[in-house]
């Protein structure tokens, strides 16, 4: 809806601004026209500053402009619409009479202007009414919030359960590569090379598979992630299951350095 209001906002300002410049450049001619029914109520109002029909126009030619800006740069969207609409009062009650007209075209070209100042008489109050946000609508904003906010916190907790699981697996595997060295060096002094050749073959497996599990946890992570936080949290995970790849990586090399 905001593209679309965006672009009503300047087609309902613009007939107000020009008529609130014309009025305001030269106020004799609309003065002139409204002057017989605004004469008798002005005199009857003691409030008014003034009683003379050409004030009065300029006035309101000062306020149709104000409003019309105020409508144009989105400010007071309520008020603004409730002053467009009661600028439209006098226009209705003292412009195009149309059965006062003898003419057919001027009869029905009065008539025309008159039923569209009553539609937009109408249309600015129901936009001055119309509730500031329904409650459908507030309702979905909050659990959209409340959603965002949940999956900011498991973003959190997912971060820190992959970091403590990429620690303990590469502690893991470091305590595995120690042993491993250890084997191949006991066994390669008691037994000979061979089987401890075979040991630590033995090992480099178990390290492997254990690399690949944490590579699978990490891919893990990244999918459980992508479906609690979005896009944010599956890099994450991505970067946690390349970081647990060169982690098994690096398992590797060590194991091959120990058994040589």
């Amino acid at each position: 809806m905001r593209p679309i209001t965006t672009l009503a906002r300047p087609l309902v300002a613009a007939p107000y601004i020009m008529t609130g410049l014309e009025t305001l450049r030269d106020p004799r001619p609309r003065a002139e026209q409204v002057a017989p029914t605004v004469k008798p109520i002005a005199d009857r109002l003691e409030w008014l500053p003034t009683k003379d029909p050409e004030t009065l126009v300029r006035a309101q030619g000062a306020l149709s402009l104000g409003t019309g800006v105020l409508l144009l740069t989105g400010r007071f969207r309520r008020l603004t619409t409730l002053l467009m609409a009661a600028q439209l009062l006098p226009t209705l009650a003292t412009e195009h009479h149309y059965w006062t007209e003898d003419d057919p075209e001027r009869r029905g070209s009065e008539r025309s202007h008159l039923l569209k100042n009553a539609g937009l008489f109408g249309a600015l109050l129901m936009v001055a009414t119309e509730p500031r946000r329904s409650p459908k609508v507030a309702e979905l904003r909050r659990q959209a919030r409340e959603a965002r906010l949940q999956a900011g916190a498991e973003t959190k907790v997912l971060r820190r359960e992959t970091a403590a699981e990429i620690r303990n697996a590469r502690r893991e595997m470091a305590r595995q590569v120690r042993e491993a060295r250890a084997e191949a060096r006991r066994r390669s002094r008691g037994r000979g090379g061979p089987r401890a050749a075979s040991a630590a073959s033995a090992q480099a497996s178990k390290a492997a598979a254990k690399g690949s599990k944490l590579a699978a946890k990490g891919s893990k992570a990244a999918a459980k992630g992508s479906r609690a936080a979005g896009a944010k949290t599956a890099t994450f995970g991505r970067a946690a299951g390349a970081r647990a790849a060169s982690a098994r990586k690096a398992g590797a090399k060590r194991i091959k350095a120990a058994r040589r």
